[in-house]
């Protein structure tokens, strides 16, 4: 099984639902598979530090690191730049689900603190 196939795996597809995922990739580096990317609809903070009324499409990427833990970014593009919505390093597979569900949230903080 490939790394990203596992990672699509120990995700419910509900979660990958709620996010509205789509153009899901294997992440490779130096022609090895390293994790799993995809984009998603997730609610951005505007200048303010408010939750934007609309969603803005990021790039989520889960990357397997050398500890065999996950590393989670989520990035979107603003203004000519890469803006980091969320980064977190060595989420354990059992956690991985709940960090992604929570990132569909309106609230002030980045993550649904009920979800995780």
């Amino acid at each position: 099984m490939t790394v990203a196939g596992t990672i699509r795996q120990q995700v419910e597809i509900g979660i990958f639902m709620s996010l509205g995922a789509h153009e899901f990739a294997a992440l490779t580096s130096e022609g090895r598979e390293i994790g799993l990317t995809f984009k998603a609809r997730i609610l951005p903070f505007n200048k303010a530090g408010k939750r934007s009324p609309r969603p803005r499409i990021m790039r989520v990427t889960v990357e397997l690191n050398h500890l065999d833990y996950y590393d989670v970014r989520v990035l979107y593009a603003a203004r000519g730049q890469f803006i980091a919505h969320y980064e977190s390093s060595n989420i354990d597979a059992e956690r991985l689900s709940r960090i992604l569900l929570a990132l569909d949230h309106d609230g002030q903080e980045v993550l649904n603190a009920r979800v995780l």
